[in-house]
């Protein structure tokens, strides 16, 4: 599992500056106040907004996978069979 901490722009400047100061106790602050609410979303069960570039490589992981388990050379459906009547053809 990958988790992504999002910074203010003021938490950042803050990190930079403990980093070059080498002070250590800034940098485990600002990580800490940059976890609390990461640790409080995953926790309640909400989901961080996937990018779409994300959202595209999901998409193409989910094809993949689909393809995989098609059987070789299998043309797909036709438009007869996603169509109304075809999905309806043996209700009344």
């Amino acid at each position: 599992m990958t988790i992504t901490l999002q910074l203010t722009p003021e938490m950042e400047a803050r990190l930079q500056k403990g980093v070059a100061d080498h002070d250590p106790d800034t940098v485990r602050q600002v990580l800490h106040d940059a976890v609390e609410p990461t640790v409080k979303a995953l926790l309640a069960g909400i989901r961080q907004q996937v990018t779409p570039e994300e959202f595209e490589n999901i998409l193409a992981e989910m094809a993949q996978i689909a393809s995989e388990a098609l059987p070789p050379g299998w043309q797909g459906l036709s438009d007869y069979a996603v169509s109304r009547e075809g999905i309806y053809e043996d209700h009344p």
